[in-house]
């Protein structure tokens, strides 16, 4: 009878704890993922809705040097609020992907930049495995440097079925080319404050006529956009629901 009272007090305390906290639901189903590339043991956070079906599925790709896969948390839940599950990974040298090697603060390192895109490779590899989400249904959102790391592994193993780039402007000719002629769904965000080269990226995927531009006034740099624009994150979350064709 004592068993059965604290099993009963222990259940109420669970109701109570996910009526007064509901993101303790939500972090149920974030679980720390490892896998290999090149080497490299990249870290991750896979965030799995609860659905019927397996959902679609977003790698997300952070920003370099002090850029680690926490800048998505919010995202990821927002996007788990909608059914749509979500990788987002430390890229090799950032975050705790740094069993070869760390990237410091403002080094410029390409095996550790540009050269990390067999990383999102791995990552697809990843979830192509995985029997609880989706993965022909397949969306990628980058920030800054990692843009061209995701154009990159576009070309090389394959595009997804959509891209969301937050502010790079690093993306090469080449990249956008092919993604233009691949019909790949592109969109590009970026703030006319943005310190980098960003808006004038802007101005040549508008010249091009390639994909969708979603532009505002300020709100910094790449992710930064997630916190500065508060609306972003379900606007992002909206458009993925439509490419990825999820209902």
């Amino acid at each position: 009878m004592k068993s059965w009272s604290w099993n009963i007090r222990q259940i109420i305390l669970m109701v109570v704890a996910l009526l007064l906290f509901p993101q303790a639901a939500i972090a149920a189903n974030d679980t720390r993922v490892t896998f290999e590339s090149d080497g490299w043991q990249i870290v991750g956070n896979l965030h799995v809705p609860e659905t019927t079906v397996p959902p679609p599925v977003v790698i997300m790709l952070h920003t370099m040097w002090r850029g680690n896969r926490s800048q998505y948390d919010n995202l990821a839940r927002t996007l788990g609020d909608a059914g749509l599950a979500s990788l987002r990974i430390d890229l090799r040298g950032h975050g705790d992907s740094i069993n070869k090697g760390k990237l410091e603060y403002l080094a410029i390192e390409p095996e550790l930049i540009f050269d990390g895109w067999p990383d999102v490779i791995a990552a697809r590899k990843f979830l192509e495995a995985r029997l609880d989400i989706d993965a022909d249904k397949l969306g990628v959102i980058s920030a800054s440097y990692s843009g061209e790391v995701a154009a990159k592994a576009g070309r090389s193993g394959g595009y997804a079925d959509a891209y969301i780039v937050l502010a790079s402007g690093l993306l090469s000719l080449m990249s956008v080319f092919r993604m233009q002629v691949a019909e790949v769904p592109f969109l590009f965000v970026f703030a006319e404050d943005d310190h980098t080269w960003a808006p004038k990226m802007a101005e040549f995927v508008t010249k091009r006529k390639f994909g969708e531009l979603w532009t505002y006034k300020e709100g910094g740099h790449a992710t930064a956009l997630l916190q500065s624009q508060p609306e972003l994150p379900a606007r992002l979350t909206d458009w993925l629901k439509e490419k990825l064709r999820y209902e």
